[in-house]
């Protein structure tokens, strides 16, 4: 005798008050619009094209095919997800958003790839089957002997896995280690190639193309049947537009660069205003003739003193951008050089060379403001813990010493690229010694405003780790972009976090009130940047102990913004050229399509879009359609202004010290990552203590 069961009572739901839960039903409907096609992720639905394969493309006009390139495939990836969206307000609705990516597989034997001269040692290898609740990922590559791979790292301490079990991971790096072996000369001509096949799917043109086929096929069948009772239809795209009642899409300023504390020394471009001006702290930078030490391998002694002199004295080039030197450009007066030669030729053993003439030069004199440390192109591949590059900087770092790193290849380059890696190289290295090349303007409306920018690093051995550390780092600004200092926090589990950020900031507020003098009445406003969702508790706690630290003298707001690029949103702008060139050589324009920096759009009632890269800083027509940030702004936060602090963001991706270009992110998120990142890596290096970080090179800008 059967049972009939009952799971619960029907309940009829308001569509409006639910669109999460319809989002939801979306993205579970839609692998059935596609049952051609077979998912590789479900949520959010995503699959490969079965067309358009780029490596067979790339290749048409090779001189020679190697019967290996067969099996390398770069294949267009789909993600398709429904969010919602608010682009005026109380008119929420939802969009369907497509994400074109590509897929990379290299499914070659092993030991053919040996046999015709590629070095795998280093890359990892993937299953070729996955079974239910296995990883696909397997290890890393030790050696191969016969038909068995040798891992040097591995999930469960797997030693060894035959080669008919796995293939290479198909990553960049697989495909270059390995077609610069099989392709050989014609391996730059593939790479020009490949480009050009990637830009049909990625630049602005191609993006907005691909919409459009995906819109088509969904006209034919828009309705999505959701229940028995519902059903979504699939609308027109989504243009964002300004009406007379309210504008969606805000031009920010273009944001000005300042030289003096006065803000009468200005330029739209920051290495114009360094030649024209000089840095902003030259009248206050207080290593005016500063020591700095060069440390190179005796085999490439000429080559860095060809270098040295060119970013001394200059280029010697009509209309160049790097004229006059270091010296002349940044202020200086007579910087001294100081040479420490490393005996590579004769040495075994490059971390151990370079480490003892660092030592040594420091015993003679150390008197020393920072460094310059040229290295071999083959030792920037070797393991964190046998690195000549990390153990110099370490050593040096250990010292109080901030250390500017260049390889031996970047010598050669042509006098036009040249005079732009001398303007980089020089703007970072004066960053290093504490100086400030350049901050931007800003709307002091308040008595101070702090910038804090809030990271963490994932820190382990190796991709294979169980278990895992964080780093908390934090970066505080002034709201004019003065950088003020870095904290690296203890570390912690995930779990701990949380609490260790809280004492941490509580630390920095109660050291920069101090610092910075504020009195009774003054107004202070605390920005904190973070590249993840802080949750509800951890913002309430941030919240409560920054007022203790800050006491009860001062009124204080706040303003929590999550920013991140990692997201499934584009901009397109159909009213934009591109750029052609103004040599009149008769290629085709860069940055079609592509929206304005400073094009600030609304996605939500707390979202926006910003654009901080603009058709001017597009490199070349094949380049992809940059992504915008999305600033997304806590509930809980007092402070409210998206327009405002979206503008602000903007103006921290024009601070970045390591180069003359803007960042893709503003520097209280980029700098956090490049602390956090470095941090992970010196780890590995023997010996090595982060203390010095919170004491000596606290102010420093040493991770640029």
């Amino acid at each position: 005798m059967g049972v009939k069961m009952t799971v619960g009572d029907p309940v009829t739901l308001q569509c409006s008050q639910h669109l999460q839960f319809i989002v939801s039903l979306i993205d579970a409907l839609l692998p059935k619009k596609f049952p051609g096609y077979d998912a590789f992720r479900r949520h959010p639905f995503a699959f490969a094209g079965k067309k358009d394969e780029i490596v067979g493309a790339s290749s048409a006009k090779l001189r020679t095919k190697p019967v290996l390139l067969k099996y390398f495939t770069i294949r267009p990836t789909f993600m398709l997800e429904a969010k919602i969206i608010e682009t005026v307000p109380d008119q929420t609705t939802i969009g369907l958003f497509l994400t074109i990516n590509t897929k990379w597989e290299c499914s070659a034997d092993l030991s053919a790839l040996e046999t015709a001269g590629v070095s795998l040692g280093g890359l990892f290898v993937v299953r070729r089957k996955t079974l239910p609740g296995e990883r696909r990922l397997v290890g890393q590559i030790s050696n191969i002997v016969g038909s068995t791979v040798h891992l040097s790292a591995a999930y469960d301490d797997r030693a060894t896995i035959g080669t008919d079990e796995v293939f290479l991971e198909g990553s960049k790096t697989s495909f270059a280690r390995c077609l610069k072996v099989l392709l050989g000369r014609d391996y730059d001509l593939f790479e020009q190639a490949r480009q050009r096949e990637e830009a049909k799917l990625i630049s602005g043109p191609a993006v907005n193309e691909m919409v459009g086929q995906f819109h088509q096929f969904f006209s034919k069948d828009p309705a999505l049947p959701l229940t028995q009772e519902l059903t979504a239809t699939i609308g027109d795209h989504l243009r964002l537009t300004n009406t007379d009642t309210y504008q969606t899409i805000h031009q920010a300023p273009p944001v000005q660069y300042y030289f003096d504390p006065a803000r009468t020394k200005a330029s739209p471009y920051p290495w114009v205003g360094i030649k024209q001006y000089g840095p902003f702290s030259k009248d206050t930078f207080p290593k005016r003739t500063p020591t700095i030490l060069v440390v190179f391998p005796d085999s490439a002694q000429g080559a860095t003193e060809k270098f040295l002199n060119s970013f001394r004295n200059g280029l010697a080039t009509s209309k160049s951008q790097y004229e006059g030197g270091f010296a002349k450009l940044f202020g200086l007066l007579n910087p001294t050089f100081t040479l420490c030669k490393v005996p590579l030729v004769s040495a075994t053993n490059p971390v151990q060379a370079y480490q003892h003439a660092i030592e040594e030069s420091l015993a003679a004199n150390s008197n020393i403001d920072a460094a310059i440390v040229v290295l071999m192109d083959q030792h920037s591949e070797l393991p964190d813990a046998n690195s000549p590059y990390l153990t110099a900087k370490a050593t040096l770092m250990l010292a109080g010493i901030p250390a500017q790193e260049i390889k031996i290849s970047r010598f050669t380059k042509a006098p036009y690229e040249m005079q732009y890696l001398l303007a980089n190289f020089a703007v970072a290295l004066y960053a290093k010694m504490n100086g400030t090349p350049w901050t931007v303007n800003q709307d002091t409306t308040i008595s101070d405003e702090l910038i804090i920018g809030i990271g963490t690093s994932e820190v382990r051995k190796n991709r294979f780790s169980e278990r895992a550390r964080y780093v908390g780092i934090t970066t505080v600004f002034r709201g004019d972009g003065n950088y003020l200092l870095s904290h690296v926090g203890k570390d912690s589990t995930y779990e701990e976090y949380p609490t260790v950020l809280q004492e941490s900031t509580e630390r920095l507020l109660q050291e920069i009130k101090q610092r910075n003098g504020w009195n009774p009445g003054d107004n202070i406003r605390l920005i904190f940047h973070t590249y993840k969702p802080l949750k509800n508790i951890e913002i309430a706690e941030i919240a409560k102990r920054a007022a203790v630290a800050v006491g009860s003298e001062q009124t204080v707001e706040f303003a929590f913004l999550t920013v991140t690029i990692e997201h499934p949103f584009l901009l397109v702008d159909p009213q934009q050229p591109g750029i052609t060139s103004r040599y009149g050589d008769g290629g085709n324009a860069k940055g079609v399509l592509v929206p304005e920096r400073g094009t600030i759009t609304q996605l939500g009632r707390y979202t926006r879009l910003v654009c901080t890269n603009g058709p001017f800083l597009i490199k070349h027509e094949n380049a992809p359609l940059p992504a915008p940030l999305l600033v997304h702004i806590h509930k809980g936060s007092t402070f409210n202004d998206l327009t405002y602090l979206s503008e602000q963001v903007l103006k921290f991706t024009g601070l970045s010290w390591r180069s003359t270009l803007p960042a893709k992110k503003p520097v209280s998120i980029y700098y956090s990552e490049l602390i956090a990142g470095l941090l992970g890596r010196l780890r590995n290096v023997p010996g090595w203590s982060p203390s010095v970080l919170n004491t000596r090179l606290r102010a420093s800008r040493w991770f640029l």
